[in-house]
């Protein structure tokens, strides 16, 4: 078989992800795709992101992404341009017109679709009606994290946008990218009885890339004292939090014998990066904005302070690092319930926004730098979600191929 013979029979699925603030999406997102390639070593992966840098993270053989017009959520179901001058009406129309002939060029066998089941605006609903339409439709599988908003204010958008009528018709499978005994995400947002058949829990995407020993790690930075490590995810949000972290750590002085990295995130404002560094001067803090090797870092930590964000979660539940978690106030209320819930279980520590100040943090972070009574080990933690969803998309595909080998056996036996 040629090269070109190849590449016309090789698998090929399309994700979508919004990607409206963070690097949640996209990091779940590369996740799976990159446990899909290795799944399926000649298949291909093209990932519709809209993430302003683009895709950050490393992407394997295989996989690759086209960026949409970058927006921002405002409210709940509200979007706005992030960077273009062109209007709302164009950047919609820019989105819908590269969503749809991507879709038409590539012939995708499967589609993989996060978070939003109609995409921002309905820009999904055309795809969708055109590949269900072919006669070799793909399978169409949603992807869900475990917490969307609270329950019914996502339910009241999902009704009003005519989510639950797109699953209905369009839908093969959702994933859910949790854990039932965590949090029962189908039963909470209405994805109960009709839809149970389709649902399978997942687990938590974690990355799995390979990092460093703590022993290791600590040694190439050159620390010495007890290690806090702050980040906040893509940075977009993390400045009040971290300049938070700074001011406790002046309220500590010399006193607190530790040293603190501060990852800013590459999506933090270049101002506020730049009044970090200059706040962490005379402190034993250093401020990088993004570091390839995250894990690593985290690992050669004593303790963490993060955000509530559905990837910083899952990066220290895969390490068991004690963590001092600073959930955002809004636009949602989704990292406010995640923290909660983890508290809950004896995974992390919580200081909810409005409980937040220098004096509190500098109290904290010296109670957990001694504190040995946490994370407690909990079984009903999978970290494996990407692998898992990557193997069940595998299986999908696969009796894709069966399914059409029968019917084309059918339609010989009785022509």
């Amino acid at each position: 078989m040629s090269h070109s013979d190849t590449e016309s029979n090789s698998t090929c699925i399309m994700t979508y992800s919004h990607d409206g603030f963070g690097l949640g999406h996209l990091r779940r997102n590369t996740t799976i795709a990159s446990h899909f390639a290795n799944e399926l070593p000649t298949s291909s992966v093209l990932m519709l992101i809209g993430c302003p840098t683009g895709a950050v993270f490393k992407l394997p053989p295989g996989v690759d992404f086209i960026k949409l017009p970058s927006i921002i959520k405002r409210d709940t179901g509200v979007w706005h341009p992030l960077r273009l001058r062109i209007g709302l009406d164009k950047t919609k129309a820019l989105r819908t017109a590269t969503i749809h002939e991507v879709a038409h060029v590539l012939h995708p066998q499967l589609l993989l679709v996060d978070h939003v089941p109609v995409g921002v605006w309905g820009e999904l609903l055309p795809v969708l009606e055109m590949l269900k339409r072919r006669d070799d439709a793909p399978t169409i599988v949603l992807g869900l994290r475990d917490i969307v908003d609270r329950p019914e204010v996502t339910r009241t958008l999902w009704e009003r946008e005519g989510a639950y009528q797109a699953i209905r018709r369009y839908y093969d499978e959702i994933f859910i990218y949790g854990c039932r005994e965590v949090f029962d995400t189908s039963s909470h947002y209405g994805l109960g009885r009709e839809f149970a058949p389709r649902i399978r829990y997942c687990g938590y995407v974690c990355t799995q890339e390979p990092y460093k020993s703590k022993e290791r790690m600590r040694k190439e930075l050159q620390v010495e004292h007890p290690l806090i490590v702050v980040t906040g995810g893509g940075g977009v949000d993390a400045y009040p939090m971290m300049q938070t972290c700074m001011k406790a750590l002046r309220l500590l002085g010399p006193r607190a014998d530790v040293e603190t990295i501060f990852i800013s995130g590459p999506l933090m404002d270049n101002e506020q990066l730049e009044r970090l560094r200059e706040e962490a001067k005379g402190l034993k803090a250093r401020v990088l904005t993004h570091v390839e090797d995250c894990l690593s870092y985290l690992n050669a930590a004593d303790v963490v302070v993060t955000m509530a964000g559905y990837n910083s979660l899952c990066q220290v539940l895969q390490l068991r690092k004690k963590s001092l978690v600073v959930p955002r106030s809004g636009p949602s209320a989704e990292q406010q319930m995640r923290a909660r819930l983890f508290a809950e279980r004896g995974l992390v520590e919580v200081i909810f926004p409005g409980e937040l100040s220098p004096k509190k943090m500098a109290g904290k972070l010296m109670e957990n730098l001694q504190r040995k009574d946490y994370p407690c080990y909990d079984p009903a933690i999978d970290t494996n979600g990407g692998r898992n969803a990557a193997t069940r998309l595998a299986e999908l595909l696969a009796s894709r191929v069966y399914y059409r080998v029968e019917s084309q056996i059918d339609r010989r036996v009785y022509r």
